[in-house]
């Protein structure tokens, strides 16, 4: 077979990896934006023993190497009692150290938020939790969109880790049709191109949003 015939018929093997790639990257970054928002938030607001130790937990996980994470929850569940299979240790690994990016997005964000704001929300009465959940977090998640986009595309490429667990995404899809074809260079570079739409798309949605949920005078508004 020709190798333009060989890619053609490869295409259903690779979108069925395609689908769990997806699901994989929504899972960690809802996973990772559910619990970068409390660390955040400690980090700014709470009392600084607690809010160390936060920025000690994020410092630790962006030092270390994605792969390093997803070894060590595998192989080290065990120790604990637990029985992780394959996909749930990797995703928590990845959950893990997109909390870890995503709080200092939201730190930024919720730092940008004006402290006059704060003020004028503590003279009408509002406790420091009506504070941050009506005041600041409906400002800080918008601005924290642009940065998404980073995080998006990194969280894109770092998907295909879990392929070293022998989860069956789309590069380990890719990996098992170049071990059988032996065609590694047409069939990767579809891949290849499968996650440059990935990439392109999620980014062109957060812009999107970008521009529907900008604040007047605050955010940028305009492609």
């Amino acid at each position: 077979m020709t190798t333009a015939t060989v890619t053609w018929n490869s295409i259903p093997a690779i979108l069925k990896g395609l689908t769990l790639t997806l699901e994989i990257i929504f899972i960690t970054l809802g996973a990772g934006f559910v619990m970068s928002i409390p660390i955040a938030s400690i980090q700014v607001f709470s009392w600084r023993p607690l809010a160390v130790l936060m920025f000690i937990y994020e410092r630790i996980i962006r030092g270390i190497p994605v792969m390093f994470s997803i070894f060590l929850i595998y192989f080290g569940a065990p120790y604990l009692g637990l029985e992780l299979n394959a996909f749930i240790s990797g995703v928590l690994a990845l959950s893990i150290r997109s909390s870890a990016y995503q709080s200092q997005i939201f730190r930024g964000s919720i730092q940008s938020v004006g402290k006059d704001q704060i003020d004028a929300a503590e003279s009408l009465g509002l406790g420091k939790l009506k504070i941050i959940f009506k005041v600041v977090l409906p400002q800080a998640l918008r601005r924290a969109i642009p940065a998404w986009s980073n995080e998006w595309s990194t969280m894109v490429k770092d998907s295909s880790l879990v392929y070293v667990l022998g989860v069956v995404e789309m590069m380990t899809r890719a990996k098992m049709i170049v071990d059988r074809t032996g065609m590694a260079i047409p069939i990767f570079l579809t891949v290849a191109v499968f996650y440059l739409i990935i990439t392109a798309s999620g980014n062109k949605f957060l812009r999107y949003l970008e521009v529907k949920l900008a604040i007047p005078g605050v955010t940028t508004k305009g492609f």
